[in-house]
């Protein structure tokens, strides 16, 4: 079990600035998109009553 563990960590590097930065970005992409959907969600119920 942990050679498997050994192995991944042997084979993992760190990302460069520009990957980091890239991942960063999508992550709070998407992070304001699901807190936008939620918003929006809430909204509707809370006009509709429910």
């Amino acid at each position: 079990m942990f050679e498997n563990y050994k192995r991944v960590l042997r084979t993992a590097k760190r990302p460069t600035m520009d990957e980091f930065k890239k991942s960063a970005w999508l992550v709070g992409i998407g992070m304001a998109l699901i807190g936008a959907m939620g918003l929006i969600i809430n909204l509707i119920f809370q006009v509709v009553g429910i």
